[in-house]
């Protein structure tokens, strides 16, 4: 599978992706609320946490997680540029999230899962640090010829991303449309007692 190269995370904070989609905006239409907590998988340079901090206010609380090293020192030094006060930025492994289980209200994945080398497995991670009935926002390339983002062969297509959400016991909401390039799933973390 592709890795992202921390090299280009310069790239990563670059304004030009407000072309893509409009983060406040999508955020918003994915259920994005004061107070939540939020995990901002695959934070890589921080780029969408000034959007969710903003919006889930003081009250709140983000936790941007990613597995490079050097996109965890850049996003600490943003963060703290920022004056974030509501962020924690940690360094992960792909399948252990370094927080408790039940914490999160709020899943934000923006360009990750392809990423992914497990994602049944990785999801079942974000099942158990997410609460019952804890919502996935996630957004990923279009399976199309674009030119932007990675090759069409290198991305999943929104069925087979569904098929996976569901294959992990999420409950899949609605497809978003968040522009020409992309494509957003908002899903449900369904929990019963017994099987978590």
């Amino acid at each position: 599978m592709h890795k992202f190269d921390p090299e280009k995370l310069k790239k990563l904070d670059d304004p030009e992706r407000l072309t893509l989609f409009d983060p406040e905006k999508v955020l918003k239409a994915f259920g994005l609320k004061p107070g939540m907590v939020v995990l901002d998988v695959g934070t890589g340079a921080g780029f969408y946490l000034p959007y969710i901090s903003k919006i889930i206010q003081e009250q709140g609380k983000v936790y941007a997680i990613d597995i490079s090293q050097e996109a965890v020192d850049y996003t600490k030094n943003k963060v703290k540029e920022l004056g974030l006060k509501n962020v924690e930025v940690l360094k992960s492994e792909e399948n252990h999230i370094p927080i408790p289980d039940n914490t999160v209200d709020f899943v934000y994945m923006a360009f990750v899962f392809h990423e992914l080398e497990d994602p049944l497995k990785f999801l079942r991670e974000l099942k158990r640090v997410s609460k019952p009935m804890g919502y996935l926002a996630l957004i990923d390339w279009k399976k199309e010829k674009r030119d932007k983002g990675p090759p069409p062969e290198e991305v999943y297509s929104e069925w087979e991303v569904g098929m996976i959400l569901e294959e992990a016991g999420l409950r899949v909401g609605r497809v978003v449309e968040v522009g020409q390039y992309a494509y957003g799933f908002y899903a449900i973390f369904l929990k019963e007692e017994m099987n978590i």
